[in-house]
C-alpha cells in the first residue's frame, strides 16, 4: 500500500472523516447512501448492501476495541508482553495517587475509557488530584517528548505522523500533524506498532509513541478508529488516501 497523490476531494482540507469516506465511495462507485446522517452509510458490492459505521471500524471486532478503548487494560496486556509502557497507576484512593505523584513529580490523569484528548490534565500537587474522581482516570508519568503516530492497516504501517502542539493537552489545542516519507519511518517503531496490533487483534489501528530526549520511545496510546482528516490534509508532508485504503479493505 502507497501514499497515494490524486482524488480531487483530498484537496479539500480538513474534511471530516465520515465525508472523506462517503466522497471516496462515490468516487469508487459504490452508491453511497447516508442511513444516519454523517455517521452510518450504506455501499453496495457486487450487488448487496453493506453498512460502514463510523463509530466502529468493521475492520476489528468488539472484542478487540473494548481492549484497546480501556488505558487501564491495554496497558496491563501491553506489560506481559513487555513493551515500551509509561509508567502508570490505577489508583482507587486519593492517597493512592499522591503516592504515584511523590513518585514521579508530574502526572497526566487521563478517563480509563476516555477519547479525543477530552478531560486531560497535568497534574503536578495534591490539589489537582482532589478535584479529580480519582477512580475514574488512570495516571501517567508526565514525559516530554516528540508525539509520533503509526497507522496501522493489515499487517502494514501505511502512514507516519509527528504531532506538534507544545505541552497544552486541551481538546482545542492548536495542533499541527507533520507527516513523514516512508523512507525516514523508523524501523523498530515500525516492528512495535505491528506487534501492539496483532497482540490486541487489529485489522486497523494507530499506535501513538512518545519519543524523550535520550530517543527512548514509549506507547502513548492505541486508537481503533483514528480521525481521517490530518492523513488527507496534514500540515505538511506527503498525503495518505487512508478512506480508499481504509474502503478497499471493508468492501
Amino acid at each position: 500500500m502507497a501514499v497515494s497523490s490524486v482524488a480531487s476531494f483530498m484537496h479539500t482540507p480538513k474534511l471530516g472523516t465520515a465525508e472523506l469516506l462517503f466522497r471516496c465511495a462515490q468516487q469508487m462507485g459504490l452508491s453511497p447512501v447516508w442511513v444516519t446522517p454523517l455517521n452510518v452509510f450504506a455501499v453496495v458490492v457486487n450487488g448487496r448492501e453493506r453498512y460502514i459505521n463510523l463509530a466502529r471500524s468493521p475492520l476489528n471486532s468488539d472484542a478487540s476495541v473494548a481492549l484497546a478503548k480501556d488505558k487501564y487494560v491495554t496497558r496491563r496486556i501491553l506489560e506481559r508482553h513487555h513493551m515500551q509502557n509509561i509508567p502508570y497507576a490505577l489508583p482507587r484512593t486519593q492517597s493512592e495517587a499522591e503516592a504515584f505523584l511523590d513518585i514521579h513529580g508530574t502526572a497526566i490523569a487521563k478517563p480509563v475509557t476516555g477519547a479525543g484528548a477530552r478531560d486531560i490534565h497535568i497534574v503536578t500537587d495534591r490539589a489537582q488530584l482532589a478535584a479529580l474522581k480519582i477512580d475514574q482516570y488512570i495516571l501517567e508519568k508526565y514525559i516530554t517528548g516528540k508525539e509520533l503516530r503509526y497507522l496501522v492497516l493489515d499487517g502494514e504501517v501505511v502512514g507516519v505522523h509527528c504531532s506538534e502542539y507544545g505541552t497544552s493537552v486541551a481538546e482545542d489545542r492548536p495542533l499541527k500533524r507533520i507527516s513523514y516519507p516512508r523512507n525516514t519511518w523508523d524501523a523498530a517503531l515500525i516492528e512495535s506498532s505491528l506487534h501492539v496490533a496483532d497482540i490486541l487483534n487489529l485489522r486497523f489501528a494507530t499506535v501513538d509513541y512518545l519519543v524523550d530526549a535520550s530517543e527512548r520511545a514509549y506507547i502513548l496510546e492505541v486508537n481503533t478508529m483514528p480521525g481521517f482528516k490530518w492523513f488527507h490534509a496534514p500540515s505538511s508532508g506527503p498525503v495518505v488516501d487512508i478512506a480508499r485504503l481504509f474502503l478497499e479493505s471493508v468492501v
